[in-house]
């Protein structure tokens, strides 16, 4: 009797593992050792596929449904299988050209940056998409603009480090005259850029509050300082789309997973925490493992793996994007455990590069007149 050496044994029952996780994400059917036989090419006797089926069984990567069914792949299957297919990730050139496309299509449409990034990765992806901005409270002003509409009416346009763009219309009482509204945003950016949200309303009431002698110059300012305290408490910018997606994709005797998104929604913060902690886990993980020259890492989380009990059978793929090696974001895309990983880790991670590349694009431009 022929007897393998280890690491060749091992690296068979690796091979059948990743044969078997991909045919069931392909076609949602568990995966029987005569269908390995017949289609896997592994040159093995069904005997021979039968044992390695139950060694994987044993050790925790298989499982079985019914006790005459198929294998279907268990957490720490759907693992091992992602942290081989994150060695090997690629994306189609035609559809990283399509992603650059869209990309370059919105490059204008600031405002609506985040919301059309997540609702693209849920079109490309065919599951849910998110993209969420570090905290206000973390994020820092890149840019702020205040713009006359009339001689009472002032416009102001936020511009965040993370690319979150805030804007709010003020009514004054008092006449606001449009060059003096034009050199008070000059004079606010030359000292709050860079400066975390957070501090804005102290510095703004402190140093130039206090000191401004026109009427409605003055009641501007007060009405920036309410107006910046409220945003920094306000909720992450949280973009999440294409949670139809998941509806339509139901698999069989899911109802609860149709409950547990339906609680997502109405429980959005529980959502947003989970993805504040990745976050930071994204962060950390970046400065820890990254190579040489790249800001960020794609992040997989595989049902009982993610903190919240309701994504038992969903996964999470996320990756940060960073400015000037900052976190100042997170990209991802949710969907059932049955998913095509290669391709939706590439996908964020693509993602990712490219709004990176287009946020410091916008870094490097110069708003001043």
């Amino acid at each position: 009797m022929r007897v393998l050496k280890p690491e060749v044994a091992q690296d068979r029952k690796e091979k059948i593992l990743n044969w078997v996780i991909y045919n069931y994400v392909s076609t949602g059917r568990p995966v029987s050792s005569e269908l390995i036989a017949e289609e896997g090419r592994f040159n093995v006797s069904s005997a021979t596929i039968r044992n390695i089926l139950k060694e994987l069984e044993n050790e925790g990567y298989l499982f079985q449904a019914h006790t005459s069914g198929g294998r279907i792949p268990s957490d720490k299957g759907y693992r091992a299988y992602v942290d081989n297919v994150q060695r090997m990730q690629f994306l189609a050139a035609t559809e990283k050209e399509r992603l650059e496309n869209e990309y370059d299509r919105r490059v204008e449409q600031l405002d609506g940056f985040l919301k059309h990034t997540s609702r693209m990765l849920a079109d490309m992806s065919k599951w849910a998409g998110f993209v969420m901005s570090a905290d206000m409270d973390l994020d820092s002003v890149k840019r702020l603009d205040l713009l006359s509409m009339g001689p009472k009416s002032v416009l102001s346009v936020m511009f965040a480090h993370s690319g979150l763009i805030k804007h709010a219309a003020f009514s004054l009482d008092h006449a606001a005259d449009k060059t003096a509204v034009k050199a008070l945003s000059m004079r606010l950016n030359r000292r709050l850029k860079d400066l975390p949200i957070s501090d804005l309303p102290q510095v703004i009431f402190k140093e130039f509050l206090h000191k401004e002698k026109d009427k409605g110059l003055e009641e501007l300012l007060k009405k920036l300082v309410e107006y910046f305290r409220g945003l920094a408490k306000s909720e992450d910018a949280l973009y999440l789309e294409g949670l139809s997606r998941i509806f339509s994709n139901l698999e069989e005797g899911s109802v609860d997973d149709m409950r547990n998104i339906a609680r997502l929604l109405e429980e959005k913060e529980r959502f947003s925490g989970l993805l504040r902690e990745r976050l930071r886990d994204c962060s950390l993980k970046t400065k820890a493992l990254a190579e040489p020259g790249k800001r960020h890492i794609v992040d997989v989380t595989i049902g009982s793996e993610n903190s919240i009990k309701e994504f038992k059978n969903f996964s999470l793929v996320s990756s940060s994007y960073c400015i000037n090696d900052k976190a100042v974001g997170l990209v991802g895309i949710l969907g059932y455990k049955r998913m095509e990983y290669p391709r939706m880790i590439s996908l964020v991670d693509t993602v990712s590069s490219m709004m990176e590349d287009m946020l410091g694009e916008w870094e490097k431009l110069d708003f001043e007149e």
